[in-house]
This record gives C-alpha cells, sequence and structure tokens, in this order.
C-alpha cells in the first residue's frame, strides 16, 4: 500500500462492546433457537413476563421493534452466534 494515502484506504467498522446485559444476551440467544418467553422463563427460572421484560428493554436499547430484529442486530454485530 505505497503511496496509498489516508482517504484511499478502506474504512473499517470497530466492534463495540454490546450494550446489553448478560441476561439479555442469554434471552437472545435463546430466541433465536425459537424459544417462546415460556420456554425461557423455565430454561433460565425466571417468569414468562421477566423474559418480556428483557426483551422489551433489549429491543429499546437496539432501537428495533421486534425479537427477530434484535436477533438479527446481534448476530449481525457478532455478540450472539445465529
Amino acid at each position: 500500500m505505497e503511496g496509498a494515502s489516508a482517504a484511499q484506504l478502506p474504512i473499517f467498522a470497530v466492534p463495540t462492546a454490546s450494550p446489553l446485559t448478560a441476561r439479555q444476551l442469554e434471552c437472545l440467544a435463546w430466541i433465536s433457537e425459537g424459544k417462546s418467553s415460556t420456554d425461557i422463563g423455565a430454561i433460565l427460572d425466571i417468569s414468562p413476563r421477566t423474559v418480556d421484560y428483557h426483551v422489551a428493554e433489549i429491543c429499546r436499547r437496539l432501537g428495533v421493534r421486534t425479537r427477530m430484529q434484535a436477533v438479527k442486530q446481534a448476530v449481525r454485530m457478532r455478540w450472539i452466534e445465529g
């Protein structure tokens, strides 16, 4: 790359730390496996309502509307495996 100016170099996105808690990432990982709030609650030993709270907070933090959009965003950012 001799002679290349800074303007010619490609710009790469720098991975950012997840704005989500470990529990929220755990919920997202289970959602990506097709689990419902009831299923996730049973797996994590929390109520389905608590799962729904986590999902709502995830969506708010990521600026998305649905669970699947949240999963897609988390996979794209490599916060969870898809």
